[in-house]
């Protein structure tokens, strides 16, 4: 994967790994959860006249919860990869459901393995041993699985949108991207870039006549671009503001973009407006006349 090249100040102390930060907050968080159910595990224990002993429920609340922290990571890139805001919140939504009920399920195969290797003293746990434990806890893991997900959302839109001014960082632009072409390392310069596509898992960066393919997501590439000279278009595609020479409205809302060096692309009626705002600046409501597009449109 390509790395991004950005102007910015060297922080005197260097945080820790992003993996270790995530398996450490997971591991806090099985711990706590774990903790909260332990009295109840404690009280029908001694109900059935098998008290629990500590050192017992210790190693087994301690293994439990290391379990539970290995699978945060892959979590956390889900949440990543797929937010719960835009045009697709529902479809990533499922996405998630899907991705805890999964986890859940090799979550509980694998405790069983444990508990038969560390407890019972045999390699293999029964089938009906593994049945019992995901009728008894299946939903519960999809629960815990689902309310992380749902704090870590929480966690990124209050990180990205409710920054207190007088204590947020330098704001960090993206200048070069390193990108390879017959085995060769390159620097391309962002403001060379006219617009920006998806391709599958990768991105094409088209700037004049040639393309460069890196690995990335599109939403963390925005993120990381100048937001007054880029603008997204649509869900697949972000554009030059000052690449754009002409919108065209069509019937069903959308309008076709053609920029300046001859390309035309489509525009999502969703994104219509956000264009507008950027492109119309000085200089830009003249040519906005030209193109058919009228100079203020109902909200959609």
């Amino acid at each position: 994967m390509s790395t991004l090249t950005f102007d910015q100040q060297p922080h005197p102390r260097r945080p820790l790994p992003r993996r270790i930060r995530e398996l450490a907050h997971g591991f806090f968080y099985w711990l706590a959860f774990l903790l909260v159910l332990e009295p109840d595990n404690v009280l029908r224990a001694s109900q059935a006249g098998q008290p629990l002993g500590f050192g017992h429920e210790f190693l087994r609340i301690t293994a439990a919860a290391l379990l539970g922290a290995s699978a945060m990571p892959s979590l956390l890139k889900l949440t990543r990869r797929f937010p719960v805001l835009g045009p697709g919140r529902w479809r990533h939504a499922l996405y998630h459901a899907a991705g805890a009920a999964g986890l859940a399920l090799g979550l509980i195969v694998m405790s069983c393995f444990l508990a038969a290797w560390g407890f019972e003293g045999k390699w293999l746990p029964s089938s009906i041993e593994i049945r019992d434990e995901l009728v008894s806890n299946w939903l519960l893991l999809v629960y815990a699985l689902a309310a992380f997900t749902a704090i870590a959302h929480a966690v990124h839109f209050f990180q990205r949108g409710a920054v207190p001014p007088a204590t947020s960082m330098p704001e960090q632009r993206l200048t070069r991207i390193p990108v390879k072409s017959r085995g060769r390392l390159s620097f391309l310069d962002v403001a060379s870039i006219d617009w920006v596509e998806t391709q599958g898992n990768y991105l094409a960066l088209h700037a004049g006549p040639a393309v460069h393919m890196i690995r990335e997501t599109l939403v963390k590439f925005e993120a990381e671009l100048d937001a007054s000279r880029f603008v997204r278009v649509h869900r697949r595609m972000i554009v030059a503001v000052d690449r754009i020479r002409e919108m065209r409205p069509v019937a069903n809302g959308d309008a076709i973009l053609l920029l300046r060096d001859g390309s035309e692309l489509r525009a999502s009626r969703s994104y219509r407006e956000a264009i507008r705002e950027k492109w119309s600046g000085p200089g830009q409501a003249d040519g906005e006349r030209r193109s058919g597009l009228p100079q203020s449109a109902p909200q959609r």
